[in-house]
């Protein structure tokens, strides 16, 4: 599932373990959407709300980044 931020996106994905067929941990993934989808941060968390907030602190983050420079 990808989420717009403006400029940003980030995607959540659950993890599934191939032997077991169990889900586990959520992974995301924070994009650079302009001119083409360019990964900036990825990680995992134990819950879908967890990565979302992880996620957006990644965006907010580049965002201060980018706006100091």
């Amino acid at each position: 599932m990808r989420i717009h931020e403006g400029d940003y996106a980030y995607d959540l994905e659950q993890k599934i373990d191939p032997s077991t067929m169990l889900r586990g941990d959520w992974k995301f993934r924070v994009y650079f959407t302009l001119p083409t989808d360019q990964v900036l941060e990825q990680g995992e968390a134990a819950s879908r709300e967890a990565a979302e907030q992880q996620a957006l602190k990644a965006i907010a983050r580049i965002r201060r980044t980018q706006t100091a420079s």
